[in-house]
């Protein structure tokens, strides 16, 4: 449990709360942090972000992923249940 109280494991409920730094939250995730975000291996993020088929920001020239653009990411590549 965070000190919140909130449980870290409700990764697609609150993004800024995994990637918390201390009171700054961090946006930003590295490529291992991404992968693990998504369940993904970490050359498959490489490859995707490669491919532009990932959302992704160079920052000082280190690979970064936006939390938010992750979010969107999955919700355009959720595929919906038939009622």
């Amino acid at each position: 449990m965070a000190a919140s109280g909130r449980s870290l494991n409700g990764l697609r409920e609150r993004p800024a709360e995994i990637v918390s730094n201390g009171p700054i939250g961090r946006r930003l995730l590295k490529p291992e942090e991404a992968a693990q975000y998504l369940g993904l291996e970490v050359d498959t993020i490489y490859k995707k972000s490669r491919l532009r088929e990932l959302p992704s920001v160079k920052v000082g020239g280190a690979l970064r992923f936006d939390v938010f653009a992750l979010e969107r990411y999955i919700e355009q590549h959720t595929i919906k249940t038939i009622d």
